[in-house]
């Protein structure tokens, strides 16, 4: 066996490894029933796939006076009721203004959505996805509901392969969202790839005013995803002055056990520095 053949065959099994993992561990909380939930699908122009997205509604959301900030989600089926839920808590304890979150669903495989580049048949649609997330996701939400406009109070949140698209959102396309809650990135994806695109955009992003809280569990492996972890980081914390930029480890905690600790602190350092 040559080694292309070998190396594709290894990333086709960690793509159905991670696809395995977020089938049997996928958690979903039904939203508070005190939160207005509202549901459209809207069909990409741009890739063909037809999306289901949920609308998280505040307690204090009003359609004629204030404009909330927008938490987009991926991995919309497994998460949104549990990061709707807890952005409604963390706004409510800290006396805040609470946020309207956009769960964004399944469209077509994850991984294909995900991924910045093309490994294999299942990999590659993230520039797709992004620009249907910036060109029609968010001007439909912008003009649907009653949400600020502006790039600052916009977040991503996303996990594994979400974490690896919301770094490639951050270093490719970065006026599209000024908040990033990166949860156990997949940076290790394509010989690690989002490292070129940081170097290669650095000083076009490098003095935005921004927002980044990256979190990972402790017990997940070295070399594919703490090493990697803890290097970008490390260029953010030496490159990025003007952004708030904050870390956290999970100990002990799995790639899937780290999640649900991390959206919560992710969630709560930027309610509490946006």
């Amino acid at each position: 066996m040559n080694k292309g053949m070998f190396k594709t065959i290894a990333a086709m099994a960690n793509i159905l490894i991670l696809a395995l993992l977020f089938t049997s561990c996928a958690e979903t909380e039904p939203i508070d029933p005190v939160l207005t939930q509202q549901e459209f699908t809207i069909r990409s122009t741009i890739n063909g796939a037809n999306y289901k997205i949920k609308v998280g509604l505040p307690v204090d959301y009003d359609a004629a006076t204030k404009r909330h900030a927008t938490v987009y989600v991926l991995d919309g089926e497994n998460d949104f009721g549990f990061v709707a839920n807890r952005c409604k808590e963390i706004a409510s304890s800290l006396g805040t203004s609470n946020v309207v979150v956009i769960s964004i669903g399944y469209g077509r495989n994850r991984s294909i959505d995900y991924t910045p580049t093309k490994m294999s048949s299942v990999t590659g649609g993230g520039p797709e996805f992004l620009k249907f997330i910036e060109n029609q996701l968010i001007p439909k939400v912008e003009a649907t509901y009653h949400v600020d406009t502006t790039r600052s109070s916009r977040v991503i949140i996303g996990h594994s392969y979400g974490g690896l698209f919301g770094t490639y959102a951050f270093c490719t396309n970065n006026q599209v969202f000024g908040n990033y809650i990166l949860l156990s990135p997949s940076l290790w994806f394509d010989n690690m790839v989002s490292t070129q695109f940081e170097k290669a955009n650095r000083d076009k992003i490098k003095n935005q005013d921004q927002l980044v809280f990256m979190g990972i569990g402790g017990a997940e492996e070295v070399d594919r995803m703490l090493t990697p972890f803890e290097e970008f980081y490390q260029t953010l914390q030496d490159n990025y002055t003007y952004t708030k930029l904050a870390k956290n480890i999970e100990q002990k905690e799995s790639h899937m056990g780290s999640k649900n600790p991390n959206i919560v602190k992710g969630l709560t350092y930027y309610f509490q520095n946006r």
